[in-house]
């Protein structure tokens, strides 16, 4: 489970990119929303533009088509069909209505209630109010008669260019005149209504005996914010991978001293306690753990010195009681009756004291293992003579536990090594496969020497290894279940032993396979040649 768990340079990318995509998608809904009320806010002040464009009303239909086609072409013959306009009095009768007013739109259904607006005048001193009168076609001049300047006649609609809509500054005079403020008196008022496949922006503006309802078609806006929407969600993909590289940059950059802590550590080694982790003096914070650490590992070395002086001093101490030991149980044992009940105890007693030095004595090359100081005394060591050597003791081993050793060793290889202590390792893999093979198995020894390399692969048809304890084969003192009873011989120790003694020579021991078929270990030397009647090292 431990591997689906994402390292910290991932979870700092993935975590960057959501608070960045929150980040990024609610500040794109607030814009969303300001740029929608924007577009909607520039619709009312188009509307109010175009009303006040043309606010001269006529007092008859001819008029307000003038009016609407006036507003139409303010507005564009490309665009007219996304204009509708609509002219009622107060009450709610409707005067005009263009011809592109839809017909889910009732004007009778809108609220034409509007509030004075104080900054505008409904009624000017000296000109009479405009009365309510039905839609009726144009008259002429000679119908209406001579007017004069701004009369009566002007306020109905004279040839449309009178004010018509009510009083305002200039009224009766040129094109539109009461354009002023005084035209529109009541405030005007916004709505958006729906209706099948668009929606419409209605501005309802008036004076107190008419009102306009000059509407747009929203569907430019929706189809503006639809594509802004679109290139906001195709961009923020882009956005959010370029923060998660960012942030996996970011990540890198941060634990860049982490790492140099790691590769310190990693070298750290039992033999190597007292190195360092340097000070960089970069990052307070860095610099801290890293002073925690070193004094982590000044402790570690205190401890570590203090166990292996105890195991050598111990182990070198008991070299001479036990050599002395041996001596009189050897001569006790010479001298007893054969078959005696006292020469049985001191063959057994023999055993036991040969065992205690052998744990010793491994015990004291593990100690000098760790202080990396193992004493070797290199020298050309025919290898497979010597492997021959060791092969005919094990036979004898092999022989009384039922087992056949199977031995394939080409001549002529020859290393650079101390021979005890590699023949030492060598039997420990031996005794090793002999111990845990199964009754009529077999042990097989090989040895190989290709290019620069020499390689010892012993292998037995035991039960193998569990996977739970193959980790730990080369731990101190550690037995598998099967070899914890007092039957195995052995404290744990020769795997252990054996590596090390691979280590001081700058090769290396594996746990090559194990299953049902049998357990394989590798010894591998460095530096070696075949040579024919002579050896060469080199």
């Amino acid at each position: 489970m431990k591997s689906l768990i994402p390292s910290f340079r991932i979870r700092i990318a993935l975590l960057s990119a959501a608070i960045s995509g929150v980040v990024l998608v609610g500040f794109g809904l607030v814009v969303w929303i300001w740029v929608n009320q924007e577009r909607v806010a520039s619709l009312d002040r188009e509307i109010r533009a175009l009303a006040y464009r043309h606010p001269g009303w006529m007092n008859n239909r001819a008029n307000y088509e003038r009016l609407g086609s006036a507003i139409e072409f303010i507005f564009g013959e490309d665009r007219k069909n996304q204009l509708i306009l609509v002219a009622m009095d107060a009450l709610g009768d409707v005067r005009f209505r263009s011809a592109h007013w839809p017909r889910e739109i009732d004007p009778a259904s809108l609220d034409l209630v509007l509030v004075d607006d104080p900054g505008a005048m409904d009624d000017m001193p000296g000109v009479p109010e405009v009365p309510h009168e039905p839609a009726v076609e144009a008259q002429t001049d000679e119908d209406r008669g001579p007017t004069h300047g701004g009369g009566a006649g002007r306020l109905n609609g004279g040839r449309g260019r009178g004010s018509g809509f009510g009083p305002g500054p200039g009224a009766g005079e040129g094109h539109g005149g009461g354009s002023g403020p005084g035209m529109f008196t009541k405030v005007p008022r916004f709505l958006t209504v729906k209706t099948p496949g668009t929606s419409w922006r209605l501005g309802i503006l008036g004076n107190a005996q008419n009102r306009l309802v000059v509407g747009l078609d929203c569907a430019e806006m929706h189809a503006e914010l639809g594509r802004m929407r679109d290139s906001f969600l195709v961009a923020l993909p882009l956005a959010l991978a370029l923060i998660g590289v960012g942030g996996w940059c970011v990540a890198g950059q941060a634990i860049r001293p982490l790492r140099s802590i790691a590769r310190a550590a990693e070298q750290t080694t039992a033999r190597g306690l007292d190195q360092r982790i340097p000070i960089s003096g970069e990052d307070p914070e860095m610099d801290g753990l890293i002073v925690v650490l070193n004094r982590m590992m000044d402790r570690l070395q205190a401890s570590f010195r203090q166990a292996i002086r105890f195991s050598a001093d111990a182990s070198h101490e008991l070299k001479t009681p036990l050599a002395v030991m041996q001596g009189e149980l050897e001569q006790a044992l010479q001298s007893a009756e054969d078959g005696s009940r006292h020469q049985r105890v001191y063959a057994s007693l023999l055993e036991e004291t040969q065992r205690l030095k052998t744990i010793t004595r491994s015990l004291l090359l593990l100690a000098q293992a760790d202080s990396g100081h193992l004493p070797l005394s290199p020298e050309p060591v025919a290898l497979s003579d010597d492997l021959d050597d060791i092969a005919a003791d094990a036979r004898i081993l092999a022989e009384g536990a039922d087992l056949e050793l199977v031995v394939q060793i080409p001549p002529g290889v020859v290393v650079s090594a101390d021979r005890v202590l590699l023949r030492l390792a060598i039997s420990n893999l031996l005794d090793n496969a002999i111990q845990y093979n199964r009754p009529g198995g077999q042990v097989l020894l090989e040895l190989e020497a290709p290019g620069e390399v020499v390689r010892v692969q012993v292998s037995n048809t035991g039960p193998g290894i569990p996977s739970t304890e193959q980790s730990h084969v080369f731990d101190r003192f550690h037995r598998g279940n099967e070899a914890r009873s007092r039957r195995r011989e052995g404290m744990g120790l020769g795997l252990s032993l054996a590596r090390e003694i691979a280590l001081a020579h700058r090769g290396e021991l594996s746990l090559s396979e194990s299953g049902p078929a049998g357990t394989v270990f590798r010894l591998t030397l460095p530096k070696v040649r075949r040579t024919g009647e002579e050896a060469k090292v080199s």
